[in-house]
């Protein structure tokens, strides 16, 4: 009785260390798959933490286009280059090993140019079309450049960027501001201007034949009405008196205001 027990004993024994060791290598597999230093045990045939929130590529939108795909939608306006976008087997760069050039997928030299693919004919159409109902006819009688100036007195301002970025051109450069004139806003003056413009205003005129004056007056070399413009006086001068107009009367746009003003008579400065 006594072998018996013991051998039952041992038996059981046996039985408990075999199912021991088999968790044991279950959760050793587990923490291989997790990966090491991240504490995710988890049991065989267990999707690991990792794997439950790795997210499935998606399809590219070339391979659900359809035939008949409206282009414009695609590309409404200027943008980069993207690959999952266009249906179309680019490839750019330098070829590897005399093979051929890169890829569009993950082809950064795709994403440095600047691209037309919001400008074709069919987008072009569209354009015209919605801007069509804001436009008249061109009179017959305005057929050379000095009617134009004398009938539609328009001025166009463009700025140029440098900048760094995937495209050569700054979005800002895209803004061009178109101004004309109507007869009636010649009776307006500088108080009813809703901003102070310095260009052809009163002040500019007057910091000008002031400057004239005081060159005349030392003898010094006469210079041009544009360099007059760009000195460090005019350029001081000028922006304390935009923000003096734009702003209000501060106690720091009054003493810039001052200080410019006697820079521009060549006085010292207010201490």
């Amino acid at each position: 009785m006594a072998a018996a027990c013991g051998g039952a004993s041992a038996l059981g024994a046996l039985l408990l260390r075999g199912r021991l060791l088999r968790t044991s290598r279950n959760y050793s597999a587990g923490y291989s798959a997790g990966g090491r230093g991240k504490g995710a045990l988890v049991q065989r045939g267990r999707t690991s933490q990792n794997d439950k929130y790795r997210r499935e590529t998606a399809t590219p939108r070339t391979e659900k286009m359809e035939v008949d795909q409206d282009w414009t939608s695609v590309y409404p306006v200027a943008a980069a280059f993207k690959p999952s976008c266009v249906p179309l087997p680019l490839r750019m760069g330098y070829p590897v090993k005399r093979g051929v050039p890169p890829v569009k997928e993950g082809n950064l030299e795709l994403l440095k140019i600047p691209n037309f693919l919001h400008l074709t004919p069919v987008a072009i159409r569209k354009h015209c079309a919605a801007l069509k109902d804001f436009c008249t006819e061109w009179p017959a009688d305005v057929d050379n450049d000095e009617k134009c100036m004398q009938h539609f007195p328009i001025e166009v301002d463009t700025v140029d960027y440098i900048s760094a970025g995937p495209s050569v051109r700054n979005p800002k450069a895209r803004m061009v501001t178109l101004t004309k004139t109507e007869e009636w806003e010649k009776e307006k003056t500088e108080a009813d201007m809703e901003e102070y413009i310095w260009e052809n205003s009163a002040s500019e005129k007057n910091a000008l034949e002031t400057l004239v004056r005081i060159r005349a007056g030392d003898r010094t070399e006469e210079v041009s009405r544009q360099e007059l413009l760009a000195s460090q006086k005019i350029l001081a001068y000028r922006k304390s008196v935009v923000e003096l107009k734009n702003e209000g009367e501060t106690d720091k746009n009054l003493s810039e205001y001052k200080n410019s003003v006697r820079r521009l008579l060549n006085m010292s400065e207010l201490q």
